[in-house]
Parts: structure tokens; C-alpha cells; sequence
């Protein structure tokens, strides 16, 4: 700020790299002292403490404040006095609030402003906080009082403390027209300081109303004049905001980095969160995986700070965040910490099952799937626990899956049919969810001979026929050709198989079908016929655009049949010797080019 009045140094943004920026707020002194040299910078220290929503703090610099040189101007003396009123109602103390209303209504006297002297005497501590529906028709009868006898600072307040009650009851459009009212009498007036916060309101309604254009416009209004950090960072967070929605990521980072720096230097932990909360969103999108991850970092710091209670989700963000960047120790680092920190809550059963599911994921990726499955089976428990039925089915299926790739068959089972009695509720059941949990069951019991997977996989089918995509349909009808031939059942794969080949053709997957043909003709070979396994695994390849390593799974299976057919005397195809010497040889061809595919590049 400049002039006599302000002795607080506003940071204007900074020009270093986000990273730098960040880390500098994440080693700032976690304590926020408050010092200045004259009674308007105390003004600014206490409202700014007050808009943090730290009373005591306000109410002790707008104390001192009345001690500091300048506070005998009798405009200094008026903040002060209001700044105490306002933080004593906002408490709820309105008795401890009563004497600074009085001595700033005896020096509104002495000034020779009786009319606002008597308009704050009527109205009290309704002008400094929310009001009720009644205060709000006193308010509007007050206004319309007021408005013959031209502008004037208390009419503006009136308006200001209407528009708060309109637009919690009607919205944004009703309080708008009172907002702009108030600015408009505070411009005509002169009046810089109250102008700042009226203008302040007016932008965040222009928002709420979506009026972004408008509401940016404001923003820059109220940045081009003198304000406190406060307001200075609220403002930034908006301009921010509206960026964001705009898609002007670069313009919306530099904004909330503003925001952060602003918030953080006056102890507004919440709104410094919020700005680094989505400075790190915003980076996350735009593929900035270290500056996510510090901002998020300085999300929590600043969160724990202002004992904020969106802290706990700030930390679950932040180890997301850290897995997302593959950084997993620190991911397990931060989403343990979380998880013991919650377990002693009541209230947070979702965030630490969300927690417990990250740290599954961290300890998976480095090796140790046993704690894994049990982070999972733990977090179903406190999914149940926050209702959230849909979230424990997925912890019970992800565990399963887990436990299935082990070879634990019997824990896999277990949670697979914990995960489908989840998942199966009824009219409420979320048939994507009911179809993963069939579809994991059966696979799993076929694959280990028991044949009442095929039941869950025929179930499946029906469920993915009303609900699913082509392509699931094809994925299941393929995993049931796989289940029947762990069963023994080759005729009735063989046929599945072909199914689900047609299906991905239709889907547009070509690989898949062409491997769905070759698994068709490997169980044709098993079941001894070879002449039929032998069309069919040259017909996959040449119907379908399929990968090299496929092509080459079906030569080897092509020539596998056709050494059956030359050894079989009962067989009468003389050309068979012949199509096993031109695939072997095509095959070693495919080898070849494999191998040089597959070797690092040579030095020249």
C-alpha cells in the first residue's frame, strides 16, 4: 500500500518460478506475528486477522491500534472501533461488543454525523453480522428512509447488510442490484477503505450469478485501488477462479499463486488452502507433477495451520497425487500418517477408507501385496461404516483381484463374494459394479474347475446384454470360452471363443478377436482336430490386423497341427507337408524380426 495512511507492505506477485514460490511458503514461519507502526496499519493487521476468522488476534491489534500514533484521527479511531464491534458480534457476544458500539456512535456525534450515529443506534450489531429475516425487513424499511436524503455512508451500510440476507434467501440476482447500489454511493462519496470490501462482495455475487466477465472486471477494480492483503487476496483467488472455468490454465496458476502469497502472509490459512488447493489441481492438469505435489503440500501445511477441517481431504489429495507420480514411499509416507491420524475418529470412516485404499496401491507398487489386501479389507470396513456400499464392494473386488494373482483362491473367493453381495443391492445396484463382481467370481472359479463360475459368467452376460458395451460383452463371452475349458467343455468354448471373436471384431478390437480365434483353434488341436485347429489359426491371422508376438503364437500353434497331420496315416492331405515347411519358415522369419525389434539400438 502506498500514502500516509498505510504502513503495511503489500507483496506484489512475484515473478519466480511456481516451484520457488512454493517452496518458500512451505518455510515460512508457521507462526503469524502482527506488527505495525501506526494506528491504519493496525486497521489493516486487524481486518485482516478477522477476515482469517481469528477474533482474538483481531480484537488484540485493533487494541492496539487505539494506543498506536494515529489513532486521534478520528476515520483510524472509527475502523478500529468498528473492526470491534463486528468481531465481538461475530463471536456471538454482543454484550462484549456493546461498549466499542457506543464509543464509536458518541464519536459519530462528534463529528457532527448524527444521522449515522442514530442509524447505528437503531440497528446495532445488525449492520456487523448476518441478519436475520426480521432484521432484513428493518433493514429494508431503513433503506427506503434513507435513499431520499441522497448517498451517504450509512446507507450504504444498510444496503451492504440487506444484500447479505437476499442472497442467502433468493440468490445472487436479488442481492445484486443492492451491492451495486452501495458501491455506487461509496464512489460518489470518496469512501476508499469501506469501497475495497463492498466491491469485494459485489465480484463474488457477479460470480455466484455467473457473471464471470463482470465479476473479473470488479476484481481488477478493487486490485487498481488501495486494499489490505486480505482483500487484495481474495481477489485473486476470484480472478483465479474465473480463469479456471475459462480454461486459461496459465493465467487461473499465476492468479492462485497470487492468492496463496497474499492469504499466507496475513494468516488467512483457509483461503491460502483453497489457493494452493487448486494452483495444485490446476497442475496436475497441465502435466506440472512437481508443482502439484508442492502445492498440495502447501494446501495441508496451510490447512493444519488454521486447524481447517478440510486438512484430512488436502492430505488424501496430496497422496494421490504422490501415486499418481509413481513417487510411492512418499505416497505411503503421507496416506499412513493420514490413516492413523483418522483411526481414532468417528466421523471420518470415508476419507480414511479413501486413505487406506491409496496406501494398498503404494505398498502394492513396492512389493507387498500382503499389506495390500489388508489396507483393502480394512477400508471396505470403513466404507460400510460412512454407508458408502458402493466403495466397499470395489475394496473387497480390488483385494480379490490382489489375492487371486497370488494363488490365494479361497481369500480371493472371499472377497469376491463379499464384493458381489455388496454390489447386488436390489433396485439401488449399480450394474457396472454388479457386473465386475460376476464377471471376477466366475472367472476366478472356472479358472480353478468349479462350475458354478459358469453360472456368475452366464449371469454376467445377462447383466452386460441390458447394460454393458459390445466390447464388455465380447471380454465376457471370451473369459466364459476360457472358464469352459477349465472345465472340460471344449465343444461349448470352442463356440464361445468364436462368439466373442465376432463380438471384438465388432467392437473394433482386432487383436482381441484375432487371439479369441487362436484360443479357439488351440482348444480345436487339444480336442484332436488338427485340420480344423489348422484353418483356424490361419484364418485369424489373415482375417484380423493383429500384433507380430500374435502372429507368431498362431504359426506355432498352425505348426503344431500340421506336424500332426503329416505324422497321422489317416489322413489323407498331401499338401500338409508343404504348409508346414512355408510357416516354419515364415516363422522364422517372424522370430528374426521380432529379436531385431526387440534388440537396443547399435552405436554407428
Amino acid at each position: 500500500m502506498s500514502g500516509d495512511h498505510y504502513d503495511l507492505e503489500v507483496e506484489l506477485p512475484g515473478s519466480a518460478p511456481l516451484s520457488m514460490r512454493l517452496e518458500a511458503l512451505l518455510h515460512a514461519p508457521a507462526e503469524h506475528s502482527m506488527h505495525a507502526q501506526t494506528a491504519r496499519g493496525w486497521v489493516d493487521l486487524a481486518y485482516e486477522a478477522a477476515y482469517g476468522e481469528r477474533y482474538s488476534a483481531a480484537a488484540e491489534a485493533a487494541l492496539k491500534g487505539l494506543e498506536a500514533p494515529g489513532s486521534t484521527d478520528p476515520e483510524n479511531r472509527l475502523m478500529l472501533l468498528r473492526i470491534l464491534c463486528g468481531v465481538y458480534e461475530m463471536r456471538g457476544e454482543s454484550d462484549a461488543a456493546a461498549p466499542y458500539l457506543h464509543k464509536r456512535i458518541a464519536l459519530l456525534r462528534e463529528l457532527g454525523r448524527a444521522r449515522q450515529a442514530q442509524v447505528e443506534a437503531d440497528l446495532g450489531g445488525i449492520l456487523l453480522r448476518e441478519p436475520d429475516r426480521v432484521e432484513a425487513e428493518i433493514l429494508a424499511t431503513t433503506a427506503e428512509r434513507l435513499r431520499p436524503e441522497g448517498p451517504s455512508v450509512e446507507l450504504a451500510d444498510v444496503l451492504s447488510s440487506l444484500a447479505v440476507r437476499r442472497l442467502h434467501d433468493e440468490g445472487p440476482e436479488t442481492a445484486l442490484p443492492l451491492i451495486e447500489e452501495a458501491c455506487e454511493h461509496l464512489v460518489s462519496l470518496g469512501k476508499r477503505e469501506p469501497l475495497a470490501g463492498a466491491r469485494m462482495f459485489l465480484a463474488h455475487a457477479q460470480l455466484l450469478a455467473a457473471q464471470p466477465e463482470q465479476a473479473r472486471a470488479t476484481a481488477d477494480a478493487v486490485l487498481a485501488a488501495p486494499a489490505n492483503r486480505a482483500v487484495r487476496g481474495a481477489m485473486a483467488m476470484l480472478r483465479a477462479t474465473v480463469h479456471h472455468h475459462a480454461d486459461e490454465s496459465e493465467e487461473a496458476l499465476a492468479d492462485a499463486m497470487n492468492a496463496a502469497e497474499l492469504y499466507s502472509a496475513c494468516g488467512v490459512r483457509k483461503g491460502a488452502a483453497s489457493a494452493a488447493a487448486l494452483l495444485a489441481g490446476i497442475a496436475a492438469q497441465l502435466n506440472q507433477g512437481d508443482v502439484s505435489v508442492l502445492a498440495w503440500r502447501v494446501a495441508v501445511q496451510q490447512a493444519e495451520l488454521g486447524e481447517v477441517a478440510e486438512a484430512r481431504m488436502l492430505s488424501l489429495a496430496l497422496g494421490q497425487q504422490l501415486l499418481e507420480l509413481h513417487q510411492h514411499e512418499e505416497a505411503e509416507t503421507v496416506l499412513d500418517s493420514l490413516s492413523v491420524r483418522l483411526a481414532g475418529t468417528e466421523s471420518e470412516h470415508s476419507t480414511r477408507g479413501r486413505a487406506l485404499m491409496g496406501l494398498g496401491h503404494a505398498v502394492t507398487q513396492q512389493k507387498r501385496p500382503l499389506e495390500a489386501m489388508a489396507h483393502w479389507a480394512e477400508a471396505a470396513g470403513q466404507f460400510l461404516a460412512a454407508h458408502e456400499v458402493d466403495e466397499a464392494a470395489r475394496a473387497h473386488l480390488a483385494a480379490g483381484a490382489l489375492a487371486a494373482s497370488l494363488e490365494r483362491v479361497e481369500v480371493a473367493r472371499e472377497h469376491y463374494e463379499r464384493g458381489l453381495q455388496l454390489a447386488d443391492q436390489g433396485q439401488d445396484t449399480d450394474p457396472l459394479m454388479l457386473l465386475q463382481a460376476l464377471h471376477s467370481l466366475g472367472h476366478l472359479l472356472c479358472r480353478h474347475e468349479d462350475p458354478s463360475g459358469v453360472d456368475y459368467l452366464e449371469r454376467a452376460l445377462a447383466v452386460v446384454n441390458e447394460h454393458g458395451t459390445l466390447w464388455q460383452r465380447a471380454d465376457i463371452t471370451d473369459t466364459l470360452a476360457r472358464g469352459l475349458t477349465a472345465l472340460g467343455e471344449g465343444t461349448r468354448a470352442v463356440a464361445s471363443a468364436l462368439e466373442a471373436a465376432d463380438l471384438f471384431a465388432e467392437a473394433q478390437d482386432e487383436e482381441a478377436a484375432a487371439d479369441a480365434e487362436v484360443f479357439a483353434a488351440t482348444v480345436l488341436l487339444q480336442m484332436g482336430q488338427p485340420q480344423e485347429a489348422e484353418a483356424m489359426f490361419r484364418m485369424a491371422v489373415a482375417e484380423h490386423d493383429s500384433s507380430a508376438a500374435l502372429q507368431a503364437q498362431a504359426l506355432e500353434g498352425r505348426i503344431e497341427a500340421l506336424r500332426d497331420l503329416v505324422d497321422d496315416l489317416n489322413v489323407d492331405d498331401p499338401g500338409a507337408a508343404v504348409r508346414l515347411a512355408e510357416a516354419e519358415e515364415e516363422l522364422a522369419e517372424l522370430k528374426d524380426q521380432l529379436a531385431t525389434e526387440g534388440d537396443p539400438p547399435q552405436r554407428p
